[in-house]
């Protein structure tokens, strides 16, 4: 079963956390677009959160930490758009923020949810029959996925993070579950081209050969389409207009 939802806190630490914000700023405001782009952004340092021009659904999916294939609600979810500015009482982690983030959100918008498993369209992430081409990581190294001359470079990656990774790119339109039983992490890159603009082509445009070529050929695996259990998070209720500050 595909998990990405956190796992629940501790009750004892639990306690200690503050269980909303010290004060917050909710506002509705007309989409901003420029140059093709909403000029959405969700910023957090420790204590506090800022949301500019986010509709509802990137605001879930920040505070429960989904996908777009997670989430089943109203058709509006990624129209109305949102400025929030929060601070908490204390210095406070991005785990938290997104606890007091989900409070905000039940408390200003009404937001009732629920989770439920469903068999969806996936793809599962197996060896090819050529076999995994990885290279064990340096020990003591961290996690780690960027973007670098034309590849995609990753650190200290086991294979379900590296499944879960896949899930976020532009060319793979459904989720991604790890079913090769291979333990361990890796640092390997997938290379696309001789600088970005060429990775770019590949995971936009759609130039050269597929990312499901690149990975059977670079890294001896192999992208199956599928049915699979996802877990969904499902909206029974939300309002457009939040209450007044």
């Amino acid at each position: 079963m595909l998990h990405l939802f956190p796992q629940a806190f501790a009750a004892s630490a639990a306690a200690e956390q503050p269980t909303a914000f010290e004060v917050a700023s909710v506002k509705s405001r007309k989409p901003v677009v420029a140059e093709g782009r909403t000029g959405e952004r969700i910023d957090s340092v420790p204590g506090s959160l800022t949301i500019r021009n986010a509709s509802m659904g990137a605001c879930i999916k920040w505070a429960w930490r989904v996908k777009d294939y997670q989430i089943s609600g109203p058709s509006w979810l990624n129209d109305e758009r949102y400025d929030i500015v929060a601070k908490a009482a204390g210095p406070v982690g991005t785990d938290e923020l997104r606890q007091l983030l989900r409070t905000l959100l039940a408390g200003r918008f009404q937001l009732q949810v629920h989770r439920e498993t469903k068999e969806l369209p996936v793809y599962t992430l197996v060896a090819a029959k050529s076999g995994p081409k990885l290279h064990d990581a340096e020990p003591g190294g961290n996690t780690d996925m960027r973007g670098e001359s034309g590849s995609f470079v990753f650190r200290g990656t086991s294979m379900p993070q590296f499944a879960d990774n896949l899930s976020t790119l532009s060319q793979v339109d459904r989720p991604v579950l790890d079913r090769t039983g291979i333990p361990g992490t890796f640092d390997f890159s997938l290379k696309f081209g001789d600088s970005n603009d060429e990775m770019k082509s590949v995971l936009v445009v759609g130039g050269g050969p597929s990312l499901f070529t690149i990975i059977q050929e670079q890294l001896g695996l192999k992208l199956e389409a599928r049915k699979g259990p996802v877990e969904i998070l499902v909206i029974d209720h939300v309002e457009r207009i939040p209450t007044e500050n």
